[in-house]
């Protein structure tokens, strides 16, 4: 009896060691999820963050239904802010919306599980800066830079080489639908800058809602990595 009361205890130890050794490496692997969901929430937060495309808007340079990366706001100020770089903006407020619509919304937003669309920022072209004097013709701006007297292409001052997408209208349409492709002579004020899309007749940019300020640019786009054949890092150069 005392041989299998003995041969009982080693076996409930065993076991004991079993179960303790189970729950420690669950808790170490409860642990590195914890920290490795915590360190991407964080990257994703801080220091870069995915950006799907679904527009027509700004090709032919980012394509439709493509993944680019962006920096947040915070991680530039507002001196590197360059002409021709492709930032986040974030949708106007609807200052129109009662309290009724707010509700609707919010309730919306739960039984959805998704943030109301205009909390999410869109892609646009930053083409001038504070102080510049600006007009468009024939979908081209023209800029006159602050402190400067004479004007130039947005192409000409642009720190990032790109293209547009102003394919000519048919000579029957209507110019007071969509977006115009002229207007006349304007300066920005001190926090505001002019954005535009790259299809410049598939776009919602400053010409419908106006220039925007610093608080409304959410991020910058670094580089497009998918499709993979479109994978292409937009890097600013120095004004000649």
């Amino acid at each position: 009896m005392e041989k299998k009361s003995y041969v009982n205890k080693n076996i409930y130890e065993i076991s004991f060691s079993m179960r303790r050794e189970r729950a420690r490496k669950i808790r170490n692997i409860l642990l590195f999820l914890f920290l490795f969901i915590f360190l991407l929430n964080a990257i994703l937060a801080f220091l870069i963050k995915p950006v799907a495309q679904s527009s027509l808007s700004m090709e032919p340079n980012i394509v439709r239904n493509s993944f680019s990366l962006a920096t947040p706001r915070a991680l530039f100020s507002e001196n590197k802010i360059r002409r021709g770089e492709i930032v986040l903006i974030s949708r106007p407020e609807k200052k129109s919306a009662t309290l009724l619509q707010n509700a609707a919304d919010m309730f919306l937003c739960l039984v959805t599980f998704r943030k109301k669309s205009n909390e999410n920022p869109f892609l646009s072209r930053i083409v001038a800066l504070p102080g510049d004097t600006i007009y468009m013709k024939n979908f081209v701006l023209y800029v006159t830079p602050r402190d400067e007297r004479f004007s130039y292409t947005e192409f000409e001052l642009s720190q990032i080489p790109y293209s547009i997408d102003i394919r000519v209208p048919p000579p029957n349409w209507d110019t007071m639908i969509g977006v115009h492709g002229d207007f006349e002579k304007m300066t920005l004020g001190a926090d505001e800058y002019f954005v535009l899309a790259d299809n410049r007749l598939s776009s919602m940019d400053s010409r419908m809602f106006g220039a925007v300020k610093k608080g409304r640019i959410k991020g910058k786009v670094v580089l497009t990595y998918f499709p993979f054949k479109k994978f292409r890092l937009f890097r600013s150069k120095a004004r000649k």
